[in-house]
């Protein structure tokens, strides 16, 4: 008994549960581990081997020792952590999600965040959204990562602008080969059922060394602990202050046989380049079977490198790896792509003569594309795909998770809500021009604006929607005075004037068990004039064109999908304008009254639909894989507004509804 007592204390002491527990940030593992590390013990103590029992007491003292520096390490040294920006997949690793970081360098600053599967996304996307099908998958190394620059300024973000309907995926990796990149697509770019895949390869590095990688122990081990990673980093590191010319310099090296056995663009060769030259063949082969089983299109891009396009930096690399210009062929990488391209009869978007412009693509010191570099990526894309570009017009200069969109009285401008960092906001932008106005700010989510008709007053909704705390502010700008809409003790939302107006309508609840209300309030009177309720719940109430008549969407049980209905304001008599197999949201009347423009959830997504009142026959608008809603039209019925969100990119839309 003793004996146990004895090894019981002694693993107590190498593996305690506290300290476990903080090093797992779980009590639950730190209390399992400690358990297991003890019931071994006390198994390993019965046997009658003296080797066996030195053996494990001498690995669980050094693996306590271990342990215990990585929790030294974290607690008292954390600030020296090299942070772990991926996660390993066997064949291949991907970025590492929830990512927040701000990167510093002396030639650029940009903030890199990464949604809940390692995605890049921009400053205001929620890190839990994700995507699960794409139109356009960009796959490349670090070059299409673009940690050198801002969401908005990566090439995939500048696409999007002149195609606006496609959800586009940037799927860069840092320091991927081709094969790691296969991998990632194998095992789940593939998922996201892209209809066109565009391969990044890079002469800096990609026809070198072109095998597929196995994760070993020590990228397990680099992944799990920060003192690992440090001292590898300490002893591994090349800090670029140390080389020849302050500089990456790849496919170029010091060494005379790395440029015979890995230069790409070095005449004299070896067995192993053209090995690689093989293999760089093979796995392009192979990217294309993958991607054309999957019923997508593989579309390559080549970017050159600096030694490319700049004679001065070719002279000054030449000369650091005591290298003789008549042995470079600068476009060996450039045919070799070509005739691979041409072989598997893909297209191959070549930036060579787009990178030797007047200004330069890359950063001086960095090895990576500055702002001007993602620029001539998106207009070569542009002009090589320009008959695809949508017929939307992409009102929104970035993503600011701008909504409701509402064509003002006066013909220039449109009401929309936005969104910065920490900061609701009501804007009104001109058309042409720009200019934006900021109405209202606040702390406080802002939502639903719509302005009357004399431009004199202001109703939005404020409040918290997730905990449907709302409520319908109206606030006149010559007085400068705001009014609650909804009664005490009520929450409300989605205001709309009527085309006098005169009249405010909107969705109000919390009486009578939270049952949903459609309330109508009289300026004039300052008060509510009419209430009525319809099914299980009913929402967005808008005024027909002669005010006569409100209509809204409405769910009659709790397992129906939503309709549209009209309360006829004379007779308070309600009939029913629209019913579908699928859901129905956000309504909008058209300036002749004809036409009702909404929402359907028909394929999975949100898409636009019109309603001829007259005829009682639907028209589907648009057919994309991204959500499109907030319907408002313009200054004649087939002038419509509208908001979207396409994966990770947001805005505001307008299209021209073809007669």
């Amino acid at each position: 008994m003793r004996s146990r007592l004895s090894v019981i204390a002694v693993l107590l002491l190498l593996w305690n549960p506290v300290t476990l527990s903080i090093l797992f940030q779980s009590m639950v593992w730190g209390v399992l581990i400690s358990a297991a590390v003890i019931l071994l013990g006390l198994l390993i103590s019965k046997n009658t081997s003296l080797r066996l029992k030195v053996w494990a007491f001498n690995i669980a003292a050094l693996l306590s020792i271990a342990y215990h520096a990585e929790l030294l390490f974290q607690q008292f040294a954390g600030i020296k952590d090299i942070p772990n920006l991926y996660t390993l997949h066997n064949k291949f690793y991907f970025n590492k999600p929830f990512l927040d970081r701000l990167f510093n360098d002396d030639e650029y600053e940009s903030l890199y965040r990464t949604n809940c599967q390692g995605y890049r996304i921009d400053e205001l996307t929620n890190a839990d959204d994700s995507i699960k099908k794409c139109d356009w998958l960009f796959i490349g190394d670090s070059f299409t990562q673009g940690a050198q620059v801002n969401f908005g300024q990566m090439f995939t973000s500048l696409i999007y602008q002149d195609f606006p309907d496609k959800i586009i995926v940037n799927a860069g990796i840092s320091g991927a080969g081709l094969y790691e990149e296969l991998n990632y697509y194998r095992s789940m770019g593939r998922q996201l059922h892209p209809k066109r895949v565009y391969l990044q390869i890079g002469v800096f590095n990609d026809f070198k060394d072109v095998v597929e990688h196995k994760s070993t122990f020590r990228d397990y081990l680099s992944e799990k602990s920060s003192l690992y990673r440090y001292l590898s980093y300490q002893i591994e590191n090349v800090n670029s202050s140390e080389l020849p010319l302050g500089r990456w310099m790849e496919p170029f090296f010091v060494n005379h046989q790395d440029n015979v056995d890995y230069n790409i663009l070095y005449k004299p060769s070896s067995k192993k380049k053209e090995l690689d030259r093989q293999r760089f063949e093979k796995c392009i082969a192979e990217f294309k079977r993958c991607v054309e089983k999957d019923g997508g299109e593989l579309v390559l891009i080549l970017l050159p490198t600096k030694e490319q396009v700049s004679s001065e930096m070719l002279k000054a690399t030449l000369k650091a790896c005591n290298l003789d210009e008549k042995d470079i062929d600068l476009m060996a990488a450039n045919r070799l792509c070509q005739e691979v391209a041409d072989k598997e009869e893909l297209i191959l978007i070549d930036l060579y003569d787009d990178f030797c412009s007047e200004e330069f693509p890359f950063f001086e010191m960095d090895e990576h594309l500055n702002i001007l570099g993602h620029e001539l990526i998106a207009k070569k894309i542009l002009a090589e795909f320009s008959e695809e570009s949508s017929r939307y017009d992409y009102f929104s200069l970035a993503n600011k998770n701008e909504r409701y969109p509402s064509l003002l009285s006066d013909s220039i401008s449109v009401l929309y809500q936005s969104q910065s960092r920490g900061e609701y906001l009501i804007c009104a932008k001109q058309i042409i021009g720009n200019t934006t106005s900021v109405l209202w700010s606040s702390s406080k989510e802002l939502i639903h604006p719509s302005m009357s008709p004399t431009m004199g007053e202001l109703i939005f909704t404020t409040g918290y929607q997730d905990k449907q705390e709302t409520e319908v502010i109206l606030y006149n700008f010559e007085k400068d005075k705001q009014t609650t809409l909804n009664e005490v003790g009520t929450s409300a939302s989605i205001p709309m004037f009527n085309n006098s107006g005169t009249q405010i309508v909107f969705p109000q609840w919390g009486f009578e068990e939270n049952t949903i209300y459609i309330a109508v309030y009289d300026i004039a009177a300052k008060e509510i004039i009419l209430k009525f309720a319809d099914g299980e719940e009913c929402w967005r109430p808008i005024f027909s064109k002669d005010d006569q008549i409100i209509y809204y969407i409405c769910r009659e049980t709790e397992k129906s999908n939503f309709i549209i209905k009209a309360f006829s304001i004379a007779d308070k008599k309600i009939k029913t304008i629209l019913r579908t197999d699928y859901n129905i949201w956000d309504i909008a009347i058209s300036p002749s009254g004809k036409y009702l423009a909404y929402a359907g959830d028909k394929e999975g997504n949100w898409d636009l639909f019109l309603l001829n009142l007259e005829k009682g026959q639907t028209q589907q608008l648009t057919y994309t894989l991204g959500n499109e809603w907030d319907p408002s039209f313009g200054s004649s019925d087939y002038d419509l507004w509208f908001a979207g969100e396409f994966g990770f990119n947001n805005g505001i839309y307008h299209i021209t509804i073809n007669q």
